[in-house]
């Protein structure tokens, strides 16, 4: 039986729950909103595609893909206008291309006035030429993505694309209730009902659905937005690595399950359907056209009326590893500008959070990259220290609190420092890293050892730690308030 259930996310995107780890892949407060609070908006994209015209990502547990999503959603928004231009006449884009090339080769004799001394000189005119050629505005885009569960990375693009709390409502909440809040009681009172019933431990599902929506409608920032175009490309880019084995018959089951249909795209299906059957190649020249028009009416035109679709397809280059990232990390040889690092906790997926995998990490990092992570704690961060990185805070643009760390090669690329507070609690025994020297531990291998360790150490305790600061501060204060009677 499938180990993972879907829920609705409170932003309207779907997450996941494992029953094996017993956790959540996503925050149930918003998997879309998420990916772009700590990991788009912290990797500074816009100022990086500025810089460069060839960006490298690494996305660690891909998952369903919410960050890789994300950050294409972000490429082709800002390049959508360029993407959007009509096409040029193929007939006037020949004799460009003629008499342009023509020109180019050829050294052309003018006569200069200069300023100076008023002589003559020869001048080429393809500096001017060059500019012709807009091509250059856009950047490439590689993006490797790590996860070894096969069949997530598979539904992945599949998944519905929830944008605004207006189209959650119309799609999830029956027109009789007139508010999210009389909804969710009645789901969470009919959820309990069927624990009663259930073979399955079903109980973090309940407690997920316990969500309460807001009421007045506010619609998401359209940076936000997961781009309609993202899930198409997905779908090309898996169909080139599982050809027509993608929907196989396992997909097909899970995807015809009654209690799972509402959450995928019935669109996106059929696209990947018709894509990886090579059937129509076979089809007489006679029938062709009359079955490729039909498909198209049927399935496509709703989405493909815009022709720049493949344009924006050319920006990127996505490669999937399925495989122990541990594995897949040491086929890899590129650097990358960015690496988003989004694997359970360190106590469910420790192999992920060792200083060994973080040394791999450390060495595909680019001078100027950063990695970033949702984890803010003292064991990830001293591991990150270990790792020779230097480390910083991922603070929310609205709030202001740390929801992440951001690590670098450059101390010059971390905005928001460590407090020393923070950085001693690195230095208790909460920091003790985890290790796997040869990247093949187990999981319990990799627990035993951390735990042997730290029962071994004379550290302080983190609460030892915060106990010492608290009565320093309180000292300190005194010191202060005597200071200022006098």
């Amino acid at each position: 039986m499938r180990d993972y259930e879907f829920y609705y996310t409170q932003d309207g995107s779907i997450g996941l729950y494992s029953y094996s780890d017993d956790d959540v892949y996503h925050s149930k407060f918003g998997a879309i909103t998420e990916a772009w609070d700590k990991f788009i908006i912290p990797s500074k994209l816009d100022k990086r595609l500025s810089e460069t015209s060839d960006l490298k990502i690494l996305d660690v547990c891909y998952g369903v893909g919410y960050n890789t999503k994300a950050a294409m959603s972000f490429v082709i928004n800002k390049y959508e206008k360029f993407l959007k231009q009509k096409k040029e006449n193929k007939f006037l884009k020949f004799l460009k291309e003629k008499f342009f090339k023509k020109i180019s080769n050829t050294n052309i004799s003018i006569e200069t006035s200069d300023a100076n001394n008023n002589s003559k000189g020869d001048r080429k005119l393809s500096s001017s030429i060059e500019t012709i050629n807009s091509d250059n505005i856009f950047p490439y885009i590689t993006i490797d993505c790590l996860d070894m569960n096969e069949e997530l990375v598979k539904i992945s693009p599949l998944l519905k694309t929830v944008i605004t709390l207006q189209e959650i409502f119309a799609r999830i909440i029956p027109h009789q209730f007139s508010c999210f809040d009389e909804y969710w009681k009645i789901k969470k009172f009919l959820a309990k009902l069927a624990l009663k019933i259930s073979r399955r431990n079903n109980r973090k599902i309940t407690e997920l659905l316990d969500i309460k929506f807001r009421t007045d409608f506010e619609v998401l920032d359209q940076e936000y937005r997961i781009h309609k175009f993202v899930n198409y490309i997905l779908v090309d880019e898996l169909i080139k690595k599982y050809g027509k084995e993608y929907v196989d018959k396992n997909l097909k089951n899970l995807l015809k399950e009654r209690r799972n249909k509402k959450f995928f795209d019935k669109s996106v299906i059929k696209y990947a359907l018709f894509n990886q059957n090579p059937g129509y190649k076979l089809i007489t020249k006679l029938n062709l056209l009359a079955f490729l028009h039909n498909i198209y009416y049927d399935h496509l035109s709703n989405r493909y009326k815009k022709a720049y679709f493949k344009q924006a397809e050319k920006l990127f280059n996505i490669n999937f590893y399925v495989n122990d990232a541990r594995k897949s990390i040491l086929e890899i040889n590129r650097q990358y500008d960015l690496i988003f690092l989004d694997a359970f906790t360190f106590h469910k997926a420790p192999e992920l959070w060792t200083v060994d995998f973080m040394a791999e990490l450390h060495r595909r990092l680019s001078p100027t990259g950063i990695l970033m992570t949702y984890s803010n704690s003292a064991l990830v961060r001293n591991t990150f220290l270990e790792s020779n990185f230097f480390i910083g805070k991922i603070l929310d643009k609205k709030t202001g609190k740390c929801i992440g760390t951001v690590a670098a090669k450059e101390k010059s690329l971390i905005e928001h420092p460590l407090s020393n507070y923070e950085m001693g609690l690195c230095s208790t025994k909460a920091g003790i890293p985890y290790r796997d020297p040869n990247l093949n531990y187990s999981k319990e291998m990799i627990l035993n050892n951390r735990q042997r360790e730290f029962k071994a150490s004379d550290l302080m305790t983190s609460s030892q730690y915060m106990r010492a600061r608290s009565s320093k501060n309180n000292v300190n204060e005194e010191n202060n308030k005597d200071n200022n009677e006098k």
